[in-house]
């Protein structure tokens, strides 16, 4: 899909991000600050003389394949990284497009033409752009959400010095709607528009780089990466038919090394190097091993399965503190005498402050 807006400031977007930052609602993201809302809201800041932002969104999902195997203990992945990168999908369609465009608006300006890309990494308020420009409208999960694909597309623009027709706002909104509120097992949603990235699992699991707080991991289920609870429940998502997932570009789908339900014992068990190289080229990668095991030792706990229990205890002796910590967690939830047993014998060699005290805490409770 593609619209297009002016490259006009966003004073609305400006203020709420700023609010949204004094409320400590965006803590934990150190690069989203008021500094960045003052040149992202903007477009001018991001390129002189800027007329014109072309708005784009592709659509992602592809279809789920079978588990294999239910008698292990499985984790889930958000939809949008089952397969490569869409930073490495759709930066090049960019660059493609962005030559077309110089290429086709020669005759009228030469080489006067410039254009400026952005693909969820730059200073661009992406949400503000798409909405302004007629690609969707604001979910009350504080996705867009458009009329053709929901809200299962990745959002890019093109910001230009080109002077172009511009596209108007669609009115479309979610009414009286607020299942995804309800649906949020970790209440990161707390009002309509309005994301507590504190609270959300997607920030916990690939944002956040250390402790996950005790009293969020038991909601998080199986999550190891990401989560789209609130995008399944959204009944503009749940009318896409099946025929429209065929659409999607084939790298996003499950890749065979990745998937979407992956083992998570074996997982427990990566190396830095086995890591990087099964995920060279996955959004999965933005969590580090460390943070791909910590979800996983959570995963495991939430799980309850004695099968995982002798994987968290060679856990507990990872080189990663935060590994040891999580596994202690999950050997203290699924409980019974061998992982009481480590954990006990854990006590007596664990020199990290912070994972003596998952230890002891991991002993006190009783699930």
């Amino acid at each position: 899909m593609a619209r297009i807006t002016t490259a006009e400031e966003f004073p609305e977007a400006e203020q709420i991000i700023k609010e949204r930052i004094a409320q400590g609602l965006m803590d934990g993201l150190p690069w989203f600050t008021a500094e960045r809302a003052d040149v992202s809201c903007h477009p001018d800041v991001l390129l002189p003389g800027a007329k014109s932002i072309i708005a784009l969104a592709m659509f992602y999902l592809t279809e789920q394949p079978d588990e294999k195997d239910s008698a292990v203990p499985r984790g889930r992945i958000s939809c949008y990284a089952w397969g490569d990168d869409y930073h490495e999908i759709i930066k090049p369609k960019l660059q493609q497009f962005a030559a077309w465009l110089r290429e086709y608006a020669r005759g009228e300006m030469g080489d006067s033409v410039e254009t400026r890309l952005f693909v969820d990494t730059g200073r661009m308020v992406d949400r503000a752009v798409a909405q302004r420009a007629g690609l969707g409208w604001y979910g009350k999960n504080t996705t867009i959400l458009t009329k053709g694909w929901g809200s299962w597309v990745f959002l890019a623009e093109i910001v230009t010095n080109l002077p172009l027709t511009t596209d108007a706002p669609i009115k479309t909104n979610c009414g009286s709607c607020e299942l995804c509120l309800h649906a949020c097992p970790t209440q990161a949603l707390p009002a309509p528009y309005l994301l507590d990235n504190t609270r959300c699992i997607s920030f916990l699991t690939i944002e956040l780089r250390g402790s996950i707080p005790l009293e969020l991991r038991p909601l998080m289920g199986n999550l190891i990466f990401g989560c789209d609870i609130c995008q399944e429940v959204c009944p503009v998502n749940l009318r896409k038919s099946p025929i429209h997932r065929a659409h999607a570009p084939t790298a996003f789908r499950p890749r065979a090394n990745v998937g979407s339900n992956p083992e998570l014992i074996p997982l427990l068990s990566l190396t830095e190097e086995q890591f990087r190289e099964r995920f060279r080229h996955s959004p999965i990668r933005r969590t580090k091993r460390r943070g791909l095991l910590r979800n996983v030792c959570v995963a495991l706990g939430n799980i309850g399965d004695t099968q995982a229990v002798p994987a968290l205890i060679e856990a507990l002796h990872d080189y990663e503190p935060l590994v040891r910590g999580h596994a202690a967690w999950a050997l203290g939830r699924i409980g019974g005498e061998k992982a009481m047993r480590a954990l006990h014998e854990a006590t007596e060699t664990e020199q990290n402050e912070e994972v003596r005290k998952e230890i002891y805490c991991a002993l006190q409770s009783e699930y």
